[in-house]
């Protein structure tokens, strides 16, 4: 029988509940932590380059309107950003991984940064990387906005490109046969995450 997964990765674009499953996952299963991927941002920036630390510092669907050399690679540029971002981060995503699952720490790290595709967990055991989704776009909006960020004030532009983003999220998964958890609703979201994990 294989052993319950040390480590959880959530991804997804704002609204999709990341932040809310993560804090069921951690109570439910009995994990000791929970770490976003905004808040390993905030605590790197200081350390980097002044180009990539001001690359941190912005809101995730709007990074890329500063890249200059985009490529037109079947992906939105919202997409682009984004994976600039997350390539800054992966060192430091990884390295929350392996420690995790070299001390058998449970751990939920969520964020807009755990893409399909961007993270090098070889060797790693005890790991499951889903993506959160939420299939009624206008639902997503809205809970983009909601009062677990009561500073977040995102402009009609801002709104369409976390949609693209996190369209762009989804089809990532797909294409890389990563689970797609839909979090219409979040006890179905949990129950569908449980299924996935062998206690």
């Amino acid at each position: 029988m294989a052993e319950q997964p040390t480590v959880i990765l959530l991804g997804g674009a704002p609204g999709t509940g990341k932040t809310t499953l993560a804090n069921l996952l951690v109570r439910e299963l009995g994990l000791g932590h929970h770490i976003s991927t905004g808040f390993i941002r905030a605590a790197v920036r200081h350390l980097l380059p002044e180009r990539e630390a001001q690359a941190l510092s912005m809101d995730s669907f709007d990074v890329w309107e500063t890249l200059p050399d985009l490529s037109p690679n079947g992906t939105s540029a919202v997409f682009q950003g984004v994976m600039h971002q997350a390539s800054i981060l992966k060192p430091s995503i990884e390295a929350c991984v392996r420690r995790a699952a070299a001390e058998g720490i449970g751990l939920v790290l969520e964020g807009t940064h755990v893409i399909p595709g961007l993270l090098d967990l070889t060797g790693v055991k005890g790991t499951l990387l889903c993506v959160l989704d939420v299939t009624d776009r206008e639902a997503l909006r809205s809970r983009a906005m909601s009062d677990s960020h009561t500073q977040r004030k995102l402009t009609e532009e801002q709104l369409n490109s976390l949609i693209q983003l996190q369209s762009d999220l989804v089809a990532q998964a797909h294409a890389l046969d990563c689970t797609v958890i839909t979090n219409d609703n979040i006890d179905d979201a949990l129950e569908q995450l449980s299924a996935l994990i062998v206690r």
